[in-house]
């Protein structure tokens, strides 16, 4: 299993990116930044999660479960967080808990 440390950029009023970072214990190189991912937690998005029936706990794990899948196709693989997962799941919860 792929383990990887999350960076999130300074959150916007709509959305967040996430750089996704590989080799973070430095055993093959510097940590390098494998790709991005953008959360959007915008009116819209977070409409369109209400209209699914889901409350303010079930928005947040599909945030998470959705984050999971999203690094785990851009990675090809499997992987665990070593580090920022809590940061990044810290500001989706503040921006997502204003339309609840």
């Amino acid at each position: 299993m792929k383990e990887i440390r999350l960076e999130p950029q300074a959150p916007l009023h709509n959305y967040v990116e996430i750089a996704v970072q590989d080799f973070p214990h430095g055993s093959e190189g510097e940590p390098r930044t494998r790709c991005k991912v953008t959360a959007e937690f915008a009116a819209f998005d977070v409409q369109q999660l209400q209209k699914r029936g889901l409350d303010y706990e079930a928005a947040i794990k599909y945030y998470e479960s959705w984050l999971y899948e999203v690094i785990k196709m851009n990675l090809a693989q499997d992987w665990t967080c070593i580090g920022g997962w809590d940061e990044v799941m810290n500001i989706i919860k503040e921006k997502v808990a204003a339309y609840y």
